[in-house]
């Protein structure tokens, strides 16, 4: 089998793919820069890809392409009508998962606790709390007790529920589809959005961007969620972008932990701000640059994830998860 590596190269990777060729002698991983290989010619040559990355006319250019290794979850920029019409298997990583729900649930007691705006006050000799005499109710917020939401209760989703319900939470989840069961850590289970909104103290987003998911957080829903936290770790298009400014502008939204953004930087212009609105302007929003799922453990996790299931996929011709091309997830 002939793979073409198309991700971020690190030394991890190197030393995982030793252990792979070691195992299955006919395998060969490819690379860009080899010398005197170019992308259109190695694409004509492989039966697999590592990448999360790659449009339509270099599909076509990949007569012999099978499957492609994306090695993170999120998979809604893949033209995933041309991978199915040409049967081209996609599977994706879900290794990191816990460490995004880890970043999740730190966003989410910062932006409770006000550690970002009593920081900054502190480091200006600005004091909060009983020594200047502030009421308890201008004071953080406890998590205990609080009722969560959860939107994506995949591997995030479910790590997010494990590492809360310690805390007494009560978590809800949504589900698309009836279930006649109660999923581990979780109180209630909802068939509607809404329902899990408006039952929730402090709503968790950690779903797949797709053609049915985008802006699911719609500018009418935000409008309603009156004194409601909420922490988005999936994709910044799950949410309206003017409506979740308007619903902070106007003290309707208590606060937003945002990990996931509208704008993103770019090889030619990496000084970028995450949104159109300023949203940085308010005290009751914690910003993080989209790093749930890169650190050095979530990183490595995700490689694991992903050579365990190329793996599975000499061995048995099945990779350990397999994106639906109509779901898109």
């Amino acid at each position: 089998m002939k793979l073409l590596f198309l991700h971020k190269h690190n030394s991890y990777w190197d030393k995982k793919f030793e252990e792979l060729k070691s195992e299955f002698k006919d395998l060969q991983i490819l690379f860009i820069n080899d010398k005197n290989s170019s992308k259109e010619k190695l694409l004509k040559e492989v039966d697999g890809i590592i990448g999360g990355f790659i449009s339509e006319d270099e599909i076509d250019i990949a007569e012999n392409l099978r499957i492609i290794f994306v090695p993170f979850a999120g998979v809604e920029q893949l033209p995933m009508k041309k991978l199915k019409e040409k049967n081209i298997l996609v599977s994706n990583a879900h290794g990191n998962g816990k460490f995004v729900a880890e970043r999740a649930v730190a966003l989410a007691l910062a932006l409770l606790g006000k550690v970002i705006p009593f920081h900054n006050d502190l480091k200006n000799g600005v004091w909060h709390g009983f020594s200047v005499g502030e009421s308890v109710f201008d004071s953080w917020i406890s998590i205990q007790d609080k009722s969560i939401g959860i939107l994506g209760f995949g591997a995030i989703g479910q790590n997010i529920a494990k590492f809360l319900k310690p805390f007494g939470v009560k978590i809800n989840i949504f589900k698309y589809n009836k279930i006649d069961y109660l999923p581990k850590n979780v109180d209630n289970v909802f068939y509607n959005i809404d329902e899990v909104i408006n039952e929730s103290d402090i709503l968790f987003l950690s779903l797949p961007l797709t053609e049915h998911t985008y802006e699911i957080i719609n500018k009418e829903r935000l409008m309603n969620m009156y004194n409601k936290y909420i922490v988005n770790v999936g994709r910044g298009r799950l949410i309206s972008e003017e409506g979740l400014y308007l619903s902070l502008k106007e003290g309707i939204l208590k606060g937003a932990a945002l990990d996931v953004w509208f704008n993103y930087p770019t090889a030619e212009k990496k000084n970028v701000m995450p949104s159109k609105y300023p949203i940085w302007e308010f005290e009751n929003v914690v910003l993080s640059p989209h790093v749930g799922g890169y650190s050095y453990h979530a990183t490595t996790a995700g490689i694991d994830y992903t050579i365990d299931s190329i793996r599975s996929y000499i061995r048995n011709g099945k990779s350990l998860s397999i994106v639906d091309y109509n779901k898109e997830y």
